[in-house]
């Protein structure tokens, strides 16, 4: 693929603040159609990495390409690709949501009433929009900060929580949103997000970064596959006693499973067949057996660190 097809392109990138190393070589690529979510804990190095993409903060080493164009060497021509949310969104409080994107319109331009009209009406504030946004909830000025991420049709989104503040329908609304401009648009999103069940649902990839440095990334159906020593018994009778099973050496853990009658069995060094006939031997009735899905929170946990680690 040449580099004018790549949407965002991060070669060798760094930034430091001193001693301090916040970011260091990270190289990745995100391309059209698809959204990719940026995940890692507190003081992983995620925001200033946004700052450096959206030419807020200058690396002190490496290089970020727009569509092919280097975004501090050809900044006009790559960042007219671009459209940004870093943190919180910039707005006048005392405008509404309508003037605000009238405002910041103009440096588009191709912006006109109709794609103003169409993204309130995107973001749900077509209702609201003549309000004034000092009264706004937060999850309303959010949503008023992803709209001006879009106006100018961007091919490339980048957003800081997007959904920070926003109820649980607002976030389903927003990120279904996002990933319609995906898939009949072509447009490129990529985010950063602490909402890991989010993140598991919508995006098709994700970049892990810890330390300032890339962890682990790859498609989510791909870094999620079952555990294949993690196996979900469900059971037509009486559910075995947890503590006669663990007296059995292939078996290295009985948890509860999510109803009643099942457990969630780890497996030492056996297979879930071995399990299922050794259950159906000592006169179990076993209705179901299948590998415990894996969630993005234990890849995420699995990675940086455990729960010590926080996002």
């Amino acid at each position: 693929m040449q580099q004018e097809d790549v949407a965002l392109c991060l070669e060798d990138l760094s930034k430091s603040f001193g001693r301090i190393d916040a970011v260091r070589g990270l190289s990745f690529e995100v391309y059209p159609g698809e959204m990719v979510g940026f995940l890692g804990p507190n003081g992983a190095g995620k925001s200033t990495t946004l700052y450096m993409i959206a030419r807020l903060v200058h690396p002190t080493d490496g290089r970020i390409r727009i569509f092919g164009h280097d975004v501090w060497r050809e900044g006009q021509q790559a960042m007219r690709h671009a459209g940004a949310m870093v943190e919180t969104p910039c707005l006048y409080e005392y405008l509404s949501a309508r003037k605000n994107l009238e405002l910041r319109g103009r440096l588009y331009p191709a912006v006109n009433r109709a794609q103003i009209d169409g993204i309130l009406s995107q973001i749900g504030l077509q209702d609201r929009c003549e309000e004034k946004v000092g009264i706004y909830s937060q999850g309303m000025k959010q949503r008023l900060g992803v709209g001006m991420a879009l106006l100018g049709n961007p091919r490339l989104v980048l957003l800081d929580e997007p959904t920070n503040g926003m109820d649980p329908e607002g976030t389903q609304q927003m990120l279904s949103f996002l990933k319609s401009k995906c898939q009949q648009g072509g447009t490129a999103v990529f985010l950063s997000s602490h909402l890991l069940s989010e993140v598991q649902e919508y995006c098709d990839r994700v970049i892990v970064v810890d330390h300032g440095v890339v962890v682990d990334s790859g498609r989510v159906n791909e870094i999620l596959k079952p555990h294949q020593n993690v196996i979900k018994v469900d059971f037509a009778g009486q559910v075995p006693d947890r503590s006669a099973l663990l007296e059995e050496e292939g078996i290295a853990k009985v948890e509860p499973g999510l109803t009643e009658n099942s457990l969630v069995i780890t497996l030492s060094n056996r297979d879930a067949a071995w399990l299922t006939a050794w259950l159906v031997e000592r006169g179990c009735r076993v209705s179901g057996v299948a590998p415990k899905q894996k969630t993005l929170k234990e890849f995420f946990l699995g990675i940086t660190g455990g729960a010590n680690n926080a996002l």
